[in-house]
């Protein structure tokens, strides 16, 4: 994609409250979504993949499993929205790992379907475009951000599958569950929608009650079950406890990257209309 006299790249993040994945050509990553003030350590920490530092607008901050160790305040956001500073520094961040300096971004990033609303994208395409300085583990890059897009959480990757007939996309995140309809290849909004209640949600909950949960707000909300296509980090795990329910449920494929594949998928669609509409 070609923007003026510079190339623009495409990236997907998928900011998910337990962790945040990204995805461009050829490469994705992932890293937990936890965030909390810097602080000088005294005692030695070998930092992994995924401890980061960062320095944005002058804070230091510790994002991953050194802000859930070593801050204090180190924690995942809960709350309803998803347009605040946490957000940003996790796309940000994700941002870095994956594109060079100096880089002009198409970014697709996604809500909830309940939070799907034009209200709430304005807000998030408002939250991240423009330019950006960021500094990850001692390295500034520079990049801007040209465009957003903000997709539909579990209904998009449901439309990514381009799987034939009725079935209903499960996604099992730790704020939310959302779930879509799909049929024939398109979701059908009125049997689609956010249930507010996630993994990390209730408190000590197993998978087996989460599971029960999940089935029993799925069938009161849109009646009977078609095939279920589980999404997100522990989809290969509540596979089995949603089967005591119904027979028909798999994981998806790729289940902690679909949504992050998906709306990568959405933005090489986009791309393609507007070079068809040139």
């Amino acid at each position: 994609m070609s923007g003026g006299d510079c190339i623009v790249q495409l990236v997907a993040v998928d900011t998910g409250r337990s962790g945040t994945k990204v995805v461009t050509d050829g490469m994705r990553d992932y890293f937990p979504s936890v965030l909390g003030e810097f602080r000088e350590l005294r005692l030695e920490r070998k930092m992994n993949r995924t401890d980061m530092v960062i320095e944005y607008k002058d804070q230091r901050y510790y994002v991953g499993e050194v802000a859930r160790d070593e801050s204090v305040s180190g924690a995942q956001m809960m709350v309803k929205t998803k347009a605040h500073q946490d957000t940003k520094i996790f796309a940000l961040a994700a941002l870095h790992h994956v594109v060079p300096n100096g880089a002009h971004l198409f970014v697709v990033t996604g809500e909830p379907i309940d939070n799907h609303t034009a209200g709430e994208k304005l807000r998030m395409k408002q939250l991240l475009l423009g330019s950006h300085d960021i500094t990850v583990n001692g390295e500034e890059k520079h990049f801007d951000i040209v465009r957003v897009e903000v997709a539909a959480e579990g209904a998009t990757a449901g439309w990514a599958l381009h799987r034939p007939g009725r079935y209903h996309i499960v996604d099992a995140g730790s704020r939310t569950v959302n779930f879509a309809t799909m049929d024939g290849g398109r979701w059908i909004d009125r049997l689609s929608g956010s249930m507010d209640f996630g993994l990390e949600t209730g408190q000590n909950i197993s998978l087996s009650m989460f599971a029960r949960m999940t089935i029993a707000e799925l069938s009161r909300r849109v009646g009977s079950l078609a095939p279920i296509v589980l999404v997100g980090g522990k989809a290969d795990a509540l596979v089995e406890y949603m089967e005591q329910y119904t027979s028909d449920v798999e994981a998806h494929p790729d289940p902690l990257y679909a949504n992050a594949n998906a709306f990568y998928a959405l933005g090489v669609k986009a791309l393609e209309t507007a070079t068809a509409q040139q």
